[in-house]
Protein backbone atom coordinates (compact mmCIF):
# COMPACT_ATOMS: atom_id res chain seq x y z
CA UNK A 1 0.00 0.00 0.00
CA UNK A 2 1.43 3.32 -1.03
CA UNK A 3 2.60 5.98 1.90
CA UNK A 4 -0.57 7.77 3.33
CA UNK A 5 1.64 10.78 3.95
CA UNK A 6 3.60 10.89 0.63
CA UNK A 7 1.10 9.67 -1.43
CA UNK A 8 -1.51 11.15 -2.82
CA UNK A 9 -4.39 9.16 -5.59
CA UNK A 10 -3.46 10.49 -9.21
CA UNK A 11 -3.83 7.17 -10.66
CA UNK A 12 -5.88 6.54 -13.87
CA UNK A 13 -5.45 3.08 -14.39
CA UNK A 14 -6.47 1.90 -18.21
CA UNK A 15 -7.14 -1.97 -18.54
CA UNK A 16 -7.44 -3.22 -22.31
CA UNK A 17 -7.66 -6.45 -23.99
CA UNK A 18 -9.10 -8.52 -26.42
CA UNK A 19 -12.82 -10.16 -25.80
CA UNK A 20 -11.83 -13.61 -24.25
CA UNK A 21 -8.50 -12.24 -22.42
CA UNK A 22 -10.11 -12.32 -18.97
CA UNK A 23 -9.93 -8.55 -18.80
CA UNK A 24 -13.44 -8.18 -16.68
CA UNK A 25 -12.55 -11.22 -14.37
CA UNK A 26 -8.60 -10.28 -13.27
CA UNK A 27 -10.25 -6.58 -12.99
CA UNK A 28 -13.11 -7.84 -10.78
CA UNK A 29 -10.49 -9.89 -8.57
CA UNK A 30 -8.03 -7.12 -8.24
CA UNK A 31 -10.48 -4.30 -6.75
CA UNK A 32 -11.90 -6.94 -4.38
CA UNK A 33 -8.43 -7.57 -3.35
CA UNK A 34 -6.99 -4.35 -3.06
CA UNK A 35 -9.66 -1.36 -1.55
CA UNK A 36 -7.47 1.74 -2.39
CA UNK A 37 -8.10 1.12 -6.21
CA UNK A 38 -12.32 2.04 -7.31
CA UNK A 39 -13.60 0.80 -10.93
CA UNK A 40 -14.99 3.50 -12.71
CA UNK A 41 -18.51 2.94 -13.96
CA UNK A 42 -18.84 3.30 -17.80
CA UNK A 43 -21.73 4.88 -19.37
CA UNK A 44 -23.55 3.59 -22.31
CA UNK A 45 -26.52 3.77 -24.42
CA UNK A 46 -27.41 -0.12 -24.60
CA UNK A 47 -30.58 -1.07 -22.94
CA UNK A 48 -29.85 -3.02 -19.70
CA UNK A 49 -29.51 -6.17 -19.34
CA UNK A 50 -31.33 -8.50 -16.92
CA UNK A 51 -29.97 -8.18 -13.39
CA UNK A 52 -27.86 -4.99 -14.42
CA UNK A 53 -28.10 -1.94 -12.10
CA UNK A 54 -27.89 1.54 -13.43
CA UNK A 55 -25.02 3.51 -11.73
CA UNK A 56 -23.68 0.22 -10.54
CA UNK A 57 -22.67 -2.04 -13.85
CA UNK A 58 -23.20 1.14 -15.83
CA UNK A 59 -24.68 4.35 -16.38
CA UNK A 60 -27.39 3.90 -18.77
CA UNK A 61 -27.70 6.90 -21.07
CA UNK A 62 -30.19 7.43 -23.92
CA UNK A 63 -28.62 8.77 -26.97
CA UNK A 64 -29.70 12.21 -26.66
CA UNK A 65 -28.28 12.22 -23.42
CA UNK A 66 -24.64 10.82 -24.23
CA UNK A 67 -24.67 13.31 -27.13
CA UNK A 68 -25.12 15.94 -25.24
CA UNK A 69 -22.48 15.01 -22.31
CA UNK A 70 -20.46 14.73 -25.46
CA UNK A 71 -20.93 18.84 -26.46
CA UNK A 72 -20.64 19.77 -22.99
CA UNK A 73 -17.18 17.82 -22.77
CA UNK A 74 -18.15 15.59 -20.09
CA UNK A 75 -16.56 12.63 -21.37
CA UNK A 76 -12.67 11.27 -20.62
CA UNK A 77 -12.97 9.35 -23.76
CA UNK A 78 -16.26 7.55 -25.90
CA UNK A 79 -16.84 5.28 -28.56
CA UNK A 80 -19.21 3.92 -30.70
CA UNK A 81 -19.52 -0.28 -31.03
CA UNK A 82 -22.45 -1.69 -32.80
CA UNK A 83 -25.10 0.51 -33.00
CA UNK A 84 -24.49 1.91 -28.97
CA UNK A 85 -22.05 4.65 -27.61
CA UNK A 86 -19.75 3.62 -24.48
CA UNK A 87 -17.81 6.40 -22.59
CA UNK A 88 -16.03 7.26 -19.24
CA UNK A 89 -17.21 10.31 -17.42
CA UNK A 90 -14.78 12.45 -16.07
CA UNK A 91 -16.36 12.85 -13.33
CA UNK A 92 -15.83 9.19 -12.19
CA UNK A 93 -12.24 9.99 -11.71
CA UNK A 94 -12.98 12.69 -9.66
CA UNK A 95 -15.16 10.86 -7.74
CA UNK A 96 -12.16 8.29 -7.28
CA UNK A 97 -9.94 11.03 -6.21
CA UNK A 98 -12.16 12.40 -3.87
CA UNK A 99 -12.71 8.57 -1.91
CA UNK A 100 -9.02 8.81 -1.79
CA UNK A 101 -8.36 6.36 -4.43
CA UNK A 102 -6.95 5.50 -7.61
CA UNK A 103 -9.36 5.22 -10.35
CA UNK A 104 -9.37 1.65 -12.25
CA UNK A 105 -10.93 1.77 -16.45
CA UNK A 106 -11.91 -1.18 -18.21
CA UNK A 107 -12.07 0.13 -21.56
CA UNK A 108 -11.55 -1.08 -25.35
CA UNK A 109 -8.33 -0.22 -27.21
CA UNK A 110 -10.39 2.72 -29.13
CA UNK A 111 -10.88 4.77 -26.10
CA UNK A 112 -7.22 3.73 -24.32
CA UNK A 113 -5.98 5.73 -26.98
CA UNK A 114 -7.79 8.23 -26.72
CA UNK A 115 -6.84 8.80 -22.95
CA UNK A 116 -2.82 8.61 -23.94
CA UNK A 117 -3.75 11.54 -26.75
CA UNK A 118 -5.95 13.59 -23.83
CA UNK A 119 -3.17 13.12 -21.00
CA UNK A 120 -3.74 17.53 -20.41
CA UNK A 121 -7.52 16.55 -19.72
CA UNK A 122 -6.48 13.84 -16.79
CA UNK A 123 -3.96 16.64 -14.87
CA UNK A 124 -3.55 16.48 -11.94
CA UNK A 125 -3.86 12.91 -12.55
CA UNK A 126 -1.38 10.78 -15.31
CA UNK A 127 -2.38 7.62 -16.72
CA UNK A 128 -1.07 4.25 -17.28
CA UNK A 129 -2.35 1.95 -19.94
CA UNK A 130 -1.81 -2.10 -19.65
CA UNK A 131 -3.07 -4.32 -21.94
CA UNK A 132 -3.87 -7.92 -20.74
CA UNK A 133 -2.65 -10.74 -23.64
CA UNK A 134 -3.81 -14.32 -24.18
CA UNK A 135 -1.38 -16.57 -23.85
CA UNK A 136 -2.28 -17.71 -27.67
CA UNK A 137 -4.93 -16.97 -30.47
CA UNK A 138 -6.16 -20.58 -30.04
CA UNK A 139 -6.37 -20.31 -26.13
CA UNK A 140 -8.36 -17.18 -26.87
CA UNK A 141 -11.19 -18.86 -29.38
CA UNK A 142 -11.73 -21.97 -26.78
CA UNK A 143 -12.62 -18.94 -24.31
CA UNK A 144 -14.77 -17.22 -26.61
CA UNK A 145 -16.32 -20.47 -28.00
CA UNK A 146 -16.83 -21.58 -24.55
CA UNK A 147 -19.45 -18.68 -24.17
CA UNK A 148 -21.36 -20.09 -27.09
CA UNK A 149 -23.56 -16.63 -27.77
CA UNK A 150 -22.35 -16.03 -31.10
CA UNK A 151 -22.39 -17.22 -34.61
CA UNK A 152 -19.25 -18.70 -36.24
CA UNK A 153 -18.99 -15.27 -38.59
CA UNK A 154 -19.25 -13.20 -35.44
CA UNK A 155 -16.95 -15.60 -33.82
CA UNK A 156 -14.57 -14.75 -36.45
CA UNK A 157 -15.21 -11.09 -36.51
CA UNK A 158 -14.64 -10.89 -32.76
CA UNK A 159 -10.98 -12.74 -33.80
CA UNK A 160 -9.86 -10.97 -36.83
CA UNK A 161 -10.54 -7.59 -34.11
CA UNK A 162 -8.70 -9.19 -31.65
CA UNK A 163 -5.62 -9.03 -33.52
CA UNK A 164 -6.04 -5.99 -34.80
CA UNK A 165 -6.54 -4.77 -31.30
CA UNK A 166 -3.23 -6.84 -29.91
CA UNK A 167 -1.22 -4.80 -32.59
CA UNK A 168 -2.14 -1.61 -30.91
CA UNK A 169 -0.04 -2.78 -27.74
CA UNK A 170 2.99 -0.61 -28.88
CA UNK A 171 0.71 2.91 -27.38
CA UNK A 172 0.66 1.30 -24.16
CA UNK A 173 3.03 0.99 -21.00
CA UNK A 174 3.10 -2.35 -19.60
CA UNK A 175 1.46 -6.10 -20.71
CA UNK A 176 0.25 -8.45 -18.46
CA UNK A 177 -0.29 -11.94 -19.42
CA UNK A 178 -3.58 -13.68 -18.51
CA UNK A 179 -2.71 -17.82 -18.56
CA UNK A 180 -5.84 -20.25 -17.77
CA UNK A 181 -6.01 -20.67 -14.71
CA UNK A 182 -3.84 -17.66 -13.98
CA UNK A 183 -6.05 -15.01 -12.46
CA UNK A 184 -4.25 -14.07 -9.13
CA UNK A 185 -0.77 -14.14 -10.88
CA UNK A 186 -2.01 -11.29 -13.82
CA UNK A 187 -3.36 -9.39 -10.32
CA UNK A 188 -0.74 -9.61 -8.44
CA UNK A 189 1.53 -8.30 -11.93
CA UNK A 190 -0.93 -5.48 -12.26
CA UNK A 191 -0.54 -4.64 -8.31
CA UNK A 192 3.03 -4.60 -8.88
CA UNK A 193 3.16 -2.23 -11.72
CA UNK A 194 0.50 0.18 -9.95
CA UNK A 195 3.07 0.28 -6.91
CA UNK A 196 5.99 1.23 -8.80
CA UNK A 197 3.86 3.89 -10.27
CA UNK A 198 2.86 5.16 -6.95
CA UNK A 199 6.64 5.15 -6.26
CA UNK A 200 7.66 7.77 -9.04
CA UNK A 201 9.16 10.97 -8.02
CA UNK A 202 7.24 13.74 -9.73
CA UNK A 203 6.17 17.03 -9.25
CA UNK A 204 3.40 15.97 -7.47
CA UNK A 205 5.26 14.13 -4.60
CA UNK A 206 7.94 17.32 -4.45
CA UNK A 207 4.99 19.69 -3.18
CA UNK A 208 3.89 17.35 -0.66
CA UNK A 209 7.29 16.09 0.41
CA UNK A 210 8.44 19.78 0.98
CA UNK A 211 6.31 20.64 3.85
CA UNK A 212 6.89 17.87 5.29
CA UNK A 213 10.70 19.10 5.36
CA UNK A 214 9.91 22.72 6.32
CA UNK A 215 10.94 23.39 2.65
CA UNK A 216 9.10 26.45 0.95
CA UNK A 217 10.23 25.88 -2.50
CA UNK A 218 13.35 24.15 -4.23
CA UNK A 219 15.10 25.60 -6.68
Amino acid sequence: MANTHLYKPNLVIVISGPSGSGKSTVIDSLCKTDETLQLSVSATTRNPRPGEVDGVDYHFLTRAEFEKSIQQGKFLEWAEYGDNLYGTLKSEIADARDAGKDAILEIEVKGSLQIREQQQDLAPARSILIFIVPPSFATLEKRLRRRDTESESELKQRLDIAKSEVLEIQHYDYWVSNPQGGIQQSVQQIQTIISAERSRIDAKLIETLNPLLGIDSVD
